[in-house]
């Protein structure tokens, strides 16, 4: 139980909280049956006030599996405007923005891709330009966009070259 994390309710941690759980829930049909029962044990705060105050045959079905709860869960909180705000959210993350000052290059594009996955349907190709509309243009003197045709070839470029994009980028800020 203590694998699955806890959940407050929270709109900005909503995120990350669901692909946490569906990565648990990928494990076997058995881990998701099973998460039916254990979610509601983790839901905190409003998440938890929220969930009991649904009908008992809404919180029985909830509790026949993942998808169930994942779905009532979805249908409260992840509703139009949740939806449209993070889409506009994800679609306005930049590299080291006000909020995210400190954050290395691998994070920022951990952090955008998530936001990104959760609420568009994007092909491999339109994800890494999303990506890289928030880095920096400097970037793209080190790496080699068009090149890549997976995320996952694009941020194991960025890792190689974390150091070299972090020096580019503090030479650029000390000018």
């Amino acid at each position: 139980m203590e694998i699955v994390p806890t959940w407050d309710g929270k709109d900005d941690t909503l995120a990350r909280w669901i692909l946490r759980v569906n990565a648990i829930a990928k494990k076997s049909a058995t881990v998701r049956r099973q998460l039916g029962t254990v979610v509601p044990q983790r839901l905190v705060g409003d998440a938890m006030i929220w969930y009991y105050s649904l009908p008992e045959e809404v919180r029985d079905r909830c509790e026949t599996d993942w998808e169930e709860i994942r779905t009532t869960i979805g249908r409260f909180y992840m509703n139009r405007s949740w939806t449209e705000r993070t889409r506009k959210q994800a679609l306005a993350i930049r590299y080291r923005e006000s909020s995210h000052a400190h954050e290395l290059p691998s994070q920022y594009f951990i952090r955008k891709k998530e936001l990104l996955e959760l609420v568009y349907d994007n092909s491999e190709s339109e994800l890494i330009t999303e990506i890289m509309t928030g880095a920096p243009l400097a970037w793209r003197t080190l790496l080699a966009i068009k090149s890549y045709r997976t995320t996952g070839e694009l941020q194991e470029a960025i890792k190689i070259h974390e150091d070299d994009l972090l020096a580019m980028d503090n030479l650029l800020s000390s000018k």
